[in-house]
């Protein structure tokens, strides 16, 4: 029987230095989690996302959609596959492989598809069916994680490299803190990219307004959406669009004075308040990946569309998610085409 509690004593307190000591690749800072609105006021529950078309893809993950003025529609898929299809999904065909991960999609004033992939960098796609690589690099430094862009009317693309930490793992993000995503502009005439703002906590959507006077992007882990001036007496500053979201926003475009914002995923609410303790998250990093993940919330649809003052016009949403990790909203007409992280389909939504 002591011979049984020495055993005993000895595990726990091998599991005890374990815990606290075992050496782990992140590293973790305290940043206190913006205020959690609630699921009320502005953001109640709804069902009307239930109603969304699914379309069957080749591959999942279409995770950005873009439309040309010729009437085709584009989006990138998790394989790297480039699929055009008509606007009601149908007519479909592979008609470029990127070999990395295409996420944001824009269509230039030249008429080619510039193409945000994860892995190869800023890319265009010409008429031909062409690739050739715009940026992945900035001074030396390999680009990890280009993620989504807007193009103003005079060529200049305004993308985001969301990490420079942990570009396999995005969720890594949450559990570390360290803000290392950027924001740039490329002048696709004289090929130039210039550095816009650094330290940002997984940059992700771009959406210029009307005037192109400024864009908004999102932090996805930030939990913020800001605009980023561009002209007049507040050019190359930042100011809060809305700092008060129910989810992790992710891309972001523009259409007729509203800004449509995609949101993958609820707020892992009841974990935040760790996010203040560094030696805690530490702890919990050393436990399997299969209970760090039981933190990660189920599925769960969103879609919200802002004014230009920040303020909610569109809430919609399905607590069931039909269509679940929205990551994009194409507003063509009174038609919402939705992009998705993982889903082998992409969403039609009326919002007639």
């Amino acid at each position: 029987m002591k011979q049984f509690k020495r055993i005993l004593l000895l595990s726990i307190l091998v599991g005890i230095l374990y815990l606290c000591f075992f050496p782990i690749s992140l590293e973790p800072v305290a940043r206190k989690t913006p205020p959690f609105p609630g699921l009320v006021g502005d953001y109640l529950p709804n069902e009307k996302l239930e109603n969304t078309a699914l379309i069957n893809v080749p591959h999942p993950g279409p995770e950005s959609i873009v439309a040309d003025s010729l009437g085709y529609f584009y989006t990138g898929l998790s394989n790297g596959d480039i699929l055009q299809f008509d606007a009601d999904g149908n007519n479909q065909r592979i008609i470029a492989t990127t070999g990395g991960r295409p996420l944001g999609m824009k269509i230039a004033p030249s008429g080619e598809i510039i193409i945000a992939d994860q892995k190869k960098g800023l890319l265009a796609l010409d008429s031909t069916n062409s690739l050739r690589v715009l940026v992945d690099q900035y001074k030396g430094e390999q680009l990890l994680f280009v993620d989504d862009m807007d193009i103003s009317k005079d060529g200049v693309i305004y993308f985001s490299n969301a990490t420079q930490r942990n570009p396999e793992v995005v969720e890594n993000e949450a559990w570390e803190q360290r803000a290392s995503g950027t924001l740039f502009a490329y002048d696709l005439e004289s090929g130039v990219t210039t550095l816009l703002k650094d330290g940002l906590f997984f940059p992700n959507g771009v959406a210029l307004n009307t005037n192109e006077d400024y864009f908004v992007f999102s932090e996805t882990f930030g939990l913020s959406l800001s605009k980023y001036w561009l002209k007049g007496e507040k050019k190359d500053t930042i100011e809060v669009f809305n700092a008060a979201l129910p989810a992790y926003p992710d891309n972001v475009t523009f259409n007729n004075g509203i800004f449509w914002v995609a949101f993958p995923s609820q707020r892992a609410v009841a974990i935040e308040p760790i996010f203040e303790q560094p030696f805690l998250r530490s702890v919990l990093l050393r436990l399997p990946e299969a209970v760090r993940n039981a933190a990660i919330p189920g599925r769960y649809s969103m879609v919200l569309g802002f004014d230009e003052n920040g303020e909610v016009v569109y809430n919609l949403q399905d607590p069931d998610g039909k269509y679940d990790s929205i990551t994009s909203v194409l507003q063509i007409n009174e038609q919402l085409y939705l992009g998705s992280l993982t889903e082998p389909t992409l969403g039609i939504y009326s919002l007639q």
